[in-house]
């Protein structure tokens, strides 16, 4: 079930605005009544430096976060972070959550860019007959292992999960490109986008394109019986 608007406002007003935005937009997709989990995945190789010093992966976990709450109604979404490894670093509450991406990064080093290690966390923490699970995932560009996050892009298809590849920067992201028509799934699991300007996009127009193919998804998925639980 949602969060209630009454809710979002008395303990995170600051949201209230993005959740208002995050459920029109899903009642517009008929997605309004739907359950999922919410992972955010994010990129914390050197070159994503700067999106953290200016605040803008902390306003994509926002984003995130205000959708998770029309998802569910625990007011968190689980964030991993990757780099040379990656770590499940916890949660980003509602109640909580401003300053939160750098508080569960902190004392960690950047590394490299290694999407297989945060896509194996994924699929480890999140059960298989739960709820669906919606990963949005944030990178600056491809991965130091490209066969390994492809084998655990089609170990993810054959689960509940659903990936967002957010591409933001400058890429590359010709293999992001290729990732989203990967053969050998069960299902299309993922789906890759590239605004100009994350940061200059509304957050309607940011909202559509996190819901782009998701509904065809939940369609396949459940056809393929990846999903166990009915809205």
């Amino acid at each position: 079930m949602p969060i209630s608007m009454a809710k979002i406002e008395a303990s995170a007003p600051g949201l209230l605005s993005l959740v208002k935005d995050a459920r029109s937009r899903l009642a517009k997709q008929a997605l309004d009544g739907e359950q999922a989990k919410v992972a955010l995945c994010v990129d914390h190789s050197g070159s994503m430096r700067a999106l953290y010093t200016k605040g803008v992966v902390q306003r994509l976990a926002e984003r995130a976060l205000a959708l998770a709450t029309q998802f569910d109604d625990d007011g968190a979404i689980d964030v991993f972070i990757f780099d040379t490894g990656a770590v499940h670093a916890g949660e980003l509450r509602m109640d909580d959550y401003a300053g939160g991406v750098d508080r569960l990064r902190a004392g960690r080093r950047m590394g490299r860019t290694d999407y297989a290690a945060a896509m194996r966390l994924v699929r480890e923490h999140f059960p298989a007959d739960g709820l669906p699970v919606y990963v949005l995932f944030v990178t600056d560009g491809a991965p130091d292992s490209r066969t390994a996050a492809k084998e655990e892009l089609v170990t993810a298809s054959q689960r509940n999960i659903f990936y967002k590849f957010l591409g933001v920067g400058e890429g590359p992201f010709d293999f992001l490109r290729r990732l989203d028509d990967l053969r050998g799934r069960p299902v299309d699991n993922a789906h890759f986008v590239e605004p100009d300007d994350v940061e200059a996009i509304s957050d309607e127009e940011f909202f559509d394109l996190l819901l782009e193919e998701y509904p065809q998804w939940l369609d396949d998925a459940r056809a393929a019986g990846l999903i166990r639980i009915e809205p």
